[in-house]
């Protein structure tokens, strides 16, 4: 008897594994550092290839809206970098790394399934966008400006409340194309229900 041969999948988990979260630090530049390398990353890598998959999948406008995430992420790290003159460009953390294998573990198999479901990556990708931005929005950078907050430092918590309010914004920009997404998608659904 033949094995019925298992179509590749690529789940939200494994899409969310592709973010790498900024790790909070004892002291200020240490934590300036773990932001940018994460910030650098989602400009330089994640949503750039996110954008790829909409493009693939025929949606260029939540193409373009990834790019622009995207270009925004890289805002982030200037606004810090202003106040660590010397900073430059830091080593990846161990999180980005793991981030950076999963996406390329990923990406071997990508172009395939948007070829064959492009509707659920990119409903995917959006729901893992959603996820990260809300992760930075409300939890890690809250608490990076809090931390900054306590040391003393205003001109640095200053700068995490402005990213803070950019990844709320970001995260309501992905959740409003995903509703459009769905709505699109269920409207394909109905038309195609109807017999001609």
């Amino acid at each position: 008897m033949r094995k019925k041969m298992q179509k590749p999948e690529i789940t939200e988990d494994m899409i969310l594994d592709c973010f790498a979260a900024a790790q909070p630090c004892a002291d200020s530049r240490g934590m300036a550092e773990s932001f940018i390398d994460v910030e650098m990353y989602e400009n330089q890598v994640m949503y750039p290839e996110f954008a790829r998959w909409a493009e693939k999948a025929g949606y260029p406008e939540l193409a373009s809206l990834f790019r622009k995430v995207a270009g925004e992420e890289k805002l982030h790290a200037i606004w810090l970098r202003e106040l660590y003159d010397d900073i430059g460009t830091p080593a990846h953390g161990e999180d980005t790394e793991r981030a950076i294998t999963a996406l390329q573990t990923i990406q071997a198999n990508c172009d395939a399934l948007i070829k064959m479901n492009p509707d659920a990556v990119i409903e995917k990708a959006l729901k893992v966008a959603i996820t990260v931005e809300q992760r930075e929005a409300l939890n890690i950078y809250p608490e990076f400006r809090d931390r900054e907050l306590k040391n003393g430092n205003q001109a640095a918590a200053d700068v995490y409340q402005r990213v803070v309010d950019s990844e709320n914004q970001h995260m309501n920009w992905f959740k409003s194309a995903l509703s459009e997404l769905t709505a699109l998608q269920l409207q394909t659904e109905l038309a195609q229900a109807v017999p001609a």
